[in-house]
């Protein structure tokens, strides 16, 4: 059967860029979606000791509650003398300094001080302040296998204003569907990952399954705005002779829907009824050169423990043959000097990125030159 989301006949129009769209203009609740990134999987954040999660080059403090399972965040840097806060014991849902034993609560507040009478004082006037004893904290929940940090310090958010959980939630979680889960570190910056999993004209050279004979897809429906940040495309595409559509199911052709979501949400899905197989992806930025691309893989098909093994295998050599290219990507030239006919939803993808979420790296050559 196909997913309720496949495109019909009607021919969509292009989208342009809001122009409303910028960094000063977005309202409160938009900076805030715009700022979930999965750091991991539940069984990575323990009740006993804090994991440590890196965004963009910062470190945090995650750890979860031993009778709720509520997750919390702190940052990873404690404001004493900047101890590793993630390197210390969990004693009473407190996160304990290694350095000087000071204990921060589920909140970042500093609670004790071994040794002296401590007391928090903090003027309440001061809006959008944080005492330089506290540590910032962070919003962190679970969704459909992966858990995700919000980088907003809660400190910073409006006063007076409710900020709802816009996470995108794939349908194939709640439909029964088999789910495989992989992650692999890749030394790229996270935009190169998240376009490569965008671009299906790569799929025919790089993929053993491509149809390299005819890499163009047969129909293309050109991207279209979900929300503002979420924006789909989709294609009808010739399965390739070695692919397992047409291996084992002997069909020739295939609906290929891609989808973004800002910052780093991806999705594939292969529709080949009755057959349905989805891969997302998020492509975490832990600097400017290194992500760690995180993958759930679902099917409607060979539900059982072989087809999972079948799955992760393919799903990792696939991993590992867009390792070869995508570490080779010089991030001084990753945008490109032009364009072509399917490159419309990366495009789009590359320019909200770009506006809304981070500039280019600066070049080391031109910051050689300025020193």
């Amino acid at each position: 059967m196909s997913m309720e989301s496949s495109p019909g006949p009607q021919q969509p129009v292009i989208p342009k860029l809001d122009s409303r769209l910028s960094p000063a203009t977005l309202t409160e609740q938009e900076k805030f979606d715009l700022q979930w990134y999965v750091i991991g999987t539940p069984k990575d954040i323990s009740f006993r000791k804090a994991f440590q999660a890196t965004v963009w080059g910062k470190n945090y403090a995650v750890w979860r509650n031993m009778t709720t399972g509520e997750y919390y965040a702190i940052d990873d840097v404690c404001p004493h003398k900047s101890a590793s806060l993630s390197h210390g014991k969990l004693e009473n849902n407190c996160l304990i300094c290694p350095y000087h034993g000071y204990a921060y609560d589920n909140q970042g507040h500093l609670v004790k001080v071994p040794g002296i009478e401590f007391q928090q004082f903090h003027n309440a006037s001061a809006t959008n302040t944080l005492p330089v004893y506290n540590a910032a904290k962070y919003r962190v929940v679970e969704r459909n296998g992966w858990v995700y940090l919000n980088t907003m310090p809660t400190y910073l958010m409006a006063q007076n204003h409710t900020y709802d959980t816009n996470i995108f939630e794939e349908p194939e979680a709640k439909l029964g569907y088999s789910c495989v889960q992989l992650e692999m570190d890749f030394n790229c910056y996270s935009r190169i990952l998240s376009e490569n999993s965008l671009d299906v004209m790569h799929i025919g050279f790089v993929h053993t399954f491509g149809n390299r004979e005819r890499p163009a897809p047969i129909q293309e429906y050109p991207p279209t705005r979900i929300s503002p940040f979420h924006f789909k495309t989709s294609y009808l595409y010739e399965s390739g002779r070695n692919s397992m559509v047409k291996k084992v199911f002997d069909i020739k052709q295939l609906q290929i829907e891609n989808e973004f979501i800002l910052p780093h949400t991806t999705v594939a899905r292969v529709i080949f009824d009755p057959y349905v197989s989805t891969v997302i992806t998020f492509a975490l930025p832990i600097s400017e050169t290194k992500s760690r691309l995180f993958v759930k893989t679902y099917r409607n098909f060979w539900q059982n423990s072989i087809g999972d093994a079948f799955t992760e295998n393919m799903m990792r050599t696939t991993m590992l043959q867009d390792k070869v290219v995508v570490e080779n990507i010089d991030m001084r030239f990753m945008d490109g000097k032009f364009n072509m006919k399917y490159d419309k939803l990366q495009n789009t993808y590359k320019t909200f990125y770009k506006r809304l979420i981070r500039q280019n790296p600066a070049n080391p050559e031109d910051t050689e030159q300025s020193t």
